[in-house]
């Protein structure tokens, strides 16, 4: 996801407007209709049957006729029914049991289960077997001579450490494993070789080329890359975790500028070169729910009244939230008082920002109004309302009327504004938010010229940033943020998954006592070396030092051993199995 600016309703002191809104949404012409403002629907279209809720729409995958989208819509200067959302029936919340709700790592692996990571095992080695069957280069010698097949635990260590990357970023890969003291990190060093993980990072793959299907466009063969891996994390944002009522769909974009189908070119977008996805968001917190990635022409759409993509898109994206009274919030690019009416028809609300030379939208909103005005038409369930401040923006409602409330600027001054800006403001924002967040530790290198592999470190970012999200969910109270958390996860994953002898390197031990290889490493008691002051030198145990008296003392207990991988003074009965056994004591 690309960190493109939040978008909101312009305040009086000076945003950027309509037009700004309107720039920041790229607008395919292929992929839509041809727009003309002579097109109109009529107010006998709501009880019309060629207008029908989605669960009615054939699904041949035909366009609807065109006698649906030319039947003109009368707007009204008043509300001809009462203004009132739909009751919300949704259940929202975790649909799945965790053990431990301080444990990061367990968030983690509701999303990346023991299904997906033998998978990618399996065509990992498979993918390896293939490379090492081919004939050596010129100089008659292929790194694939050291290729020994992993397995679950180690791909795991590989993928911490593909997240620790981003956290602690170097401009070239090797650069990571370097003993320059400039750039040294010996502790990673610990954790795998700088061989190994290049060997695995050449040898990562999703599927078996073979059953890539030919006869498509060049779009859906490259994405059968990765589709896999795409659809299974899509379907576990989905079942995991039920979205509150307010949700919002947009635009992201991964920045790719190798050569690729499905780029696409934004130019009003911060990467403007990518991987385009349509994605659903939890409004309130910013979870990714649903995604969709832009192929082209051939995308698996569901069917929409008006038949235009952008509105095919959305019924696609909240399909399994319709009739729930849930309220979609969306922009621009998507919007047509169809998509709504259809929206409503299935007990789903809608808001958003409306482009004037859209089909349907009233005449009366094309012309230019004073400034603090505002004009509203009403159809049916429909609100258009246009409203002026420094810009001119137009709005769709489906349950929004004309009311003003008083809010303040970014000045701290008192301004007036219609509500249905506000919530717009208040809600479409989770889709940047989440770009935001994932932008700030990106371990998806710049120069990377396999396309399908910089996209499942996107999908790893994206899948612990839910993982974030619903631990924090969880524990309301918990003052984690999201680097301590990632830093947590990565912990959880060394201890958990990393074997001796997976690292054939040593580096300093690391001076944090909360090391990840002290439950996983080979450890053996040593004493404390002498030093030119003391022949028979002591240190204070790790583990006793760690207790209090019944007096409420901290106990203080010398001891001649240590630990010379940890470099921790310990007793060698029981503290040095305590230390290297227990992760908390």
């Amino acid at each position: 996801m690309s960190n493109s600016r939040k978008r909101s309703i312009p305040m009086r002191d000076g945003n950027t407007g309509l037009e700004q809104l309107l720039a920041e949404d790229s607008f395919d012409e292929s992929d839509f209709s041809e727009i003309d403002d002579s097109d109109t629907f009529s107010d006998s279209a709501l009880e019309d049957d060629k207008i029908r809720p989605l669960s009615h729409l054939e699904s041949d995958g035909k366009s609807p006729t065109s006698s649906d989208s030319g039947r003109s819509m009368k707007w009204s200067a008043r509300a001809m029914i009462p203004r009132q959302r739909y009751d919300f029936t949704g259940t929202p919340g975790r649909k799945v049991d965790v053990s431990d709700i301080t444990d990061p790592l367990q968030y983690f692996e509701l999303f990346f289960t023991e299904e997906l990571v033998s998978k990618i095992t399996r065509e990992t080695n498979a993918q390896a077997a293939l490379l090492a069957s081919k004939p050596p280069g010129p100089k008659g010698f292929s790194r694939m001579d050291k290729w020994k097949d992993t397995d679950n635990d180690e791909l795991k260590v590989f993928f911490a450490v593909m997240l620790l990357q981003g956290i602690v970023q170097k401009p070239e890969l090797e650069m990571f494993w370097s003993t320059r003291p400039l750039l040294d990190t010996p502790y990673l060093r610990q954790i795998m070789t700088g061989e190994r993980f290049l060997l695995l990072f050449r040898c990562l793959h999703f599927v078996n080329n073979s059953s890539i299907s030919a006869g498509q466009s060049k779009a859906h063969i490259s994405l059968q890359k990765i589709k896999p891996v795409f659809d299974f994390l899509v379907n576990k944002f989905s079942t995991v975790y039920t979205p509150n009522r307010n949700i919002a769909v947009d635009e992201s974009l991964m920045l790719f500028k190798g050569p690729l189908a499905m780029k696409q070119y934004i130019p009003t977008k911060r990467v403007r070169f990518g991987l385009k996805l349509y994605v659903l968001c939890e409004s309130q917190s910013g979870y990714v729910w649903n995604a969709l990635v832009h192929t082209g022409p051939g995308m698996n759409l569901k069917d929409s009244a008006d038949g235009l993509k952008s509105s095919r898109i959305v019924l696609t994206l909240v399909n399994d939230l319709l009739g729930q009274g849930y309220c979609v919030f969306l922009d621009n690019f998507n919007i047509s008082p169809m998509l709504f009416r259809e929206l409503h028809q299935n007990r789903t609300d809608a808001v958003g920002t409306a482009r004037l030379n859209r089909k349907q939208i009233p005449n009366d909103l094309k012309k230019r109004i004073a400034k603090g005005t505002t004009v509203a038409r009403f159809c049916g369930e429909l609100m258009a309302l246009k409203w002026c401040d420094e810009k001119e923006v137009t709005m769709l409602s489906t349950f929004h009327n004309d009311t003003m409330i008083e809010v303040n600027n970014r000045n701290g001054k008192k301004t007036k504004k219609p509500r249905v800006i506000v919530d717009y403001n208040e809600n479409m924002g989770a889709v940047d938010s989440a770009d935001q967040m994932l932008t700030s530790y990106p371990s998806e290198r710049k120069r990377h010229k396999v396309w399908y592999k910089k996209f499942f470190h996107h999908l790893l970012h994206i899948t612990v940033l839910n993982s974030y999200i619903l631990f924090k969910k969880d524990n309301p109270e918990h003052t984690m943020s999201h680097i301590n958390f990632r830093l947590a996860l990565i912990e959880r994953m060394l201890e958990e998954h990393h074997k001796p002898g997976q690292q054939h390197l040593r580096g300093r031990p690391c001076s944090d006592d909360v090391t990840p290889l002290r439950l996983s490493g080979r450890h053996f008691p040593k004493s404390i070396p002498p030093t030119s002051g003391k022949q028979n030198p002591t240190g204070r145990c790790k583990i006793c030092c760690s207790q209090y008296d019944k007096d409420g003392k901290r106990i203080r207990k010398e001891t001649r051993y240590f630990c010379a991988e940890c470099d921790v003074p310990l007793c060698v009965v029981p503290c040095f199995e305590i230390y290297h056994t227990k992760k908390k004591y």
